[in-house]
Order: C-alpha cells, then sequence, then structure tokens
C-alpha cells in the first residue's frame, strides 16, 4: 500500500473524529478491506459514532419527556390554585362540589376518583363527589378503608390485592385512599384508581406526581371544605336564636325587606303575625326562670309545627315572636293566627315532672302593603295590633286597623 493511500485513510479517520467532535454523529467511515490497524480504528470510530448517536436520542427523549411533566407539573399545579381560589369564593357546600367535580376531573385524566365525606353522624362516610368508573351514592364505614384507619395514605400497587381497600367494589388498577383533615378533625377521604392494570402487568397511570398532586388535593380540599362548613355554622349562630332554634331579629329585618321587592314585582301581600306570651313574667316569678324558658320551648315548638312551606317563624324578642308569611290574603292570615292560637292553649308545658298552668298567647296581625309602605310601617302595625289584643284581656287576635 502506497504512503499517499495510507494517508487518505488516516485523513478520512481524523475527519470522522473532527465530526463527532462538532457533535455531527451521522457520518461513517468504509474500511478498506485491508484488516489493519486503519480498518480497525474506522470500525471503533463508527461504533464510538453509533454509540454517541443512540445516547443522545436516548437523551432527546428524557428531556422531552422530562419536558411534558414539568408542563403537567405547571398545568397542575395553576389548577391547584384555581381551586383553592374558588373554593375560598364557594358560599356553600354544593358549590364546592360542583367545582371539585370540575377542575379535579381535570388534574387527573385518566383517572377514575371519588370524594367521600363523613355524614353528620360521623359513622358512614358518603359519596359528594365522584368521576370515572367509580360508583356514586357508595355509602360505607370507616373500617373499609385502610386509609382512615391508619390515619396515612394507602397506596395499592400492581397486582397484589391483600391490602386493597374494602370498600374498593372493583379494582381496574393502581389505587390510593388519601385521609382528608382540617384543624384536627378527619372529615372524609379521597380515593384515586387508575384503569391500566392488565395481567402480568402494574398498572402506572398512578405515578408517583399523581399521588403527590392527590395528597395536595385532598390537603387544600379538606381546608377549604371545612372553612365552608364553619362559616355556615357561624352564620346559623348569627341568624337563629340559640334557645328556641327560631330564627333572630335580625334575620327577620333581611327577610322582610327582600320579601317586600318580591311582593311589589309580583303584586302580592306579605303577612306579619306577632305573637306574645300572656302573663310570661308570673312564670318567671312563681316558678323561676327555667320554666320561663321551657315556657318558651313549647310555645316556639307550636309555631314551628303550625308552620307552612314558606312561612318564616322568628323569635322578635323577649317573649315576642313573628311569623312572616308570604302571598295571604287578611282572611287566610286571621284563619292562620286562630289555630296557632288555640295550638299554643292546648299544649302541655312540663317543668320538673309537673304540669305548669295553661299558656295562652296574644298575636297582632299586619298586611303589606294594606297595612304599611315600609317594612318599619307594617311591622309597627302588627305591634300595635298585639297590644290591641292584650288590652282586650289576652288570648285573641286582633288585625292591624282595628279599635
Amino acid at each position: 500500500m502506497t504512503g499517499a493511500v495510507e494517508r487518505d485513510r488516516i485523513a478520512e479517520v481524523v475527519s470522522l473524529l473532527t465530526q463527532l467532535a462538532r457533535g455531527e454523529l451521522s457520518g461513517r467511515g468504509v474500511p478498506s478491506g485491508a484488516d489493519d490497524e486503519v480498518d480497525a480504528l474506522i470500525v471503533g470510530v463508527n461504533m464510538l459514532a453509533e454509540e454517541l448517536e443512540a445516547r443522545r436520542s436516548e437523551l432527546e427523549d428524557r428531556v422531552r419527556d422530562r419536558t411534558i411533566e414539568l408542563e403537567q407539573l405547571n398545568h397542575d399545579i395553576m389548577r391547584l390554585a384555581e381551586l383553592g381560589n374558588l373554593l375560598q369564593a364557594c358560599g356553600d357546600p354544593g358549590e364546592a362540589y360542583e367545582v371539585i367535580e370540575q377542575v379535579v376531573t381535570l388534574m387527573f385524566p385518566g383517572l377514575s376518583g371519588a370524594l367521600y365525606l363523613f355524614n353528620a353522624s360521623r359513622n358512614l362516610l358518603e359519596v359528594k363527589v365522584a368521576w370515572g368508573h367509580l360508583p356514586s351514592g357508595q355509602v360505607f364505614p370507616r373500617e373499609k378503608c385502610w386509609g382512615l384507619r391508619r390515619g396515612q395514605a394507602h397506596l395499592v400497587m400492581g397486582e397484589a390485592l391483600r391490602l386493597s381497600c374494602p370498600h374498593t367494589q372493583q379494582r381496574l388498577g393502581d389505587s390510593i385512599c388519601i385521609p382528608m383533615a382540617a384543624h384536627g378533625e378527619t372529615l372524609g377521604m379521597l380515593h384515586l384508581m387508575g384503569h391500566n392494570l392488565q395481567p402480568g402487568q402494574q398498572g402506572r397511570m398512578l405515578t408517583e406526581a399523581k399521588q403527590q398532586l392527590g395528597v395536595a388535593v385532598a390537603e387544600q380540599t379538606s381546608l377549604a371544605l371545612a372553612n365552608i362548613q364553619m362559616r355556615a355554622a357561624l352564620r346559623q349562630l348569627a341568624l337563629r336564636d340559640q334557645m328556641t332554634g327560631l330564627f333572630n331579629r335580625r334575620f327577620v329585618e333581611e327577610w322582610v325587606e327582600r320579601e317586600i321587592s318580591r311582593a311589589d314585582n309580583a303584586g302580592t301581600s306579605l303577612g306579619i303575625i306577632m305573637v306574645d306570651i300572656d302573663h310570661f313574667k308570673q312564670y318567671n316569678d312563681d316558678y323561676g326562670h327555667d320554666a320561663g324558658d321551657a315556657v318558651l320551648g313549647a310555645v316556639a315548638a307550636v309555631i314551628r309545627d303550625s308552620a307552612r312551606g314558606g312561612d318564616v317563624p322568628c323569635r322578635y324578642g323577649g317573649e315576642e315572636f313573628l311569623i312572616l308569611v308570604a302571598d295571604i290574603d287578611r282572611d287566610t292570615l286571621m284563619v292562620r293566627a286562630e289555630l296557632l292560637r288555640e295550638n299554643v292553649a292546648r299544649a302541655r308545658v312540663e317543668h320538673l315532672g309537673a304540669h305548669l298552668p295553661t299558656v295562652t298567647v296574644s298575636a297582632g296581625l299586619a298586611l303589606y302593603p294594606e297595612h304599611g309602605a315600609t317594612q318599619a310601617e307594617v311591622i309597627k302595625e302588627a305591634d300595635t295590633a298585639l297590644y290591641t289584643a292584650k288590652r282586650r284581656g289576652r288570648n285573641c287576635v286582633v288585625t292591624a286597623g282595628a279599635e
């Protein structure tokens, strides 16, 4: 082999190495067939180029996958923030459940899920939100969930069924049960399940990232629901009388204002029955304040039981009660008030094992707009009619305008 040919072959090897150094991995050298050291070098360089090309392709795939994961993580973080903002704006649990269903299903595509909360008795968990293939309407006790029993997220991966929660009626893939707690109290559980478990395979749809996202969703959702329940309880305390359970004077003022506007728009009337317990001070003086409380409770119970759909019974203050009746005429309002008076007189109030003397009430009636153009005027007319009933000897009903 001449020196010129040898130099050309070596130059080819140098060119290949230069291309590799520049990151150009597609070039390949062609051995001469001499089966000498130069051919061996060319084969080695080709193998190096193929290895580098494979490694670069693998790295590009990993970078692409990681980019997709980061983009998905960014979307999940944005949706998690959106979920929190929307839940803070919800006024009641029903609104919150709608928000959770719409947002969370976007955060867990391809997965089934359900949000379970304890019932009022805290002995059963009930489905509040469900999507995918998990059943709605399911009810089960705490003991049927390993996550709630252990007080931590319970993950079941692959084909092992040994630790699947008994509440899981049909296992379609990997699943996780995440307890939901807020302010030191367990509210319920978030359940997520994949669908791709095949014989000989492990379902991978419930990735580690989705598990962590599920924990974050459970934490944020439980805190939001607890706050909604707390706000609802505070509203109840603000609008209801604690002794009788009826609405209080503050609620009366808000409701009457709203109903007057509605009556104006519909051309209807609004009836008001003002009720006062006769000789109430005497019950306190003769039998003690506990007896007076028993009388208040008994009258409130009669008023509550006598109310019909749409009526709003309230404790207006002291021994006075107010019943608000929408869309009613004068005669019907009188019949309703007389029936209430009779029901109170028939009630038997027991205190310390003995029956107290018969309780009676007096009542004054007024209608909007017949007896007043404003909330204050119509309530004042009902109150004036009540005092007319008192002057007539009590235990009677008087309509506004009567002398």
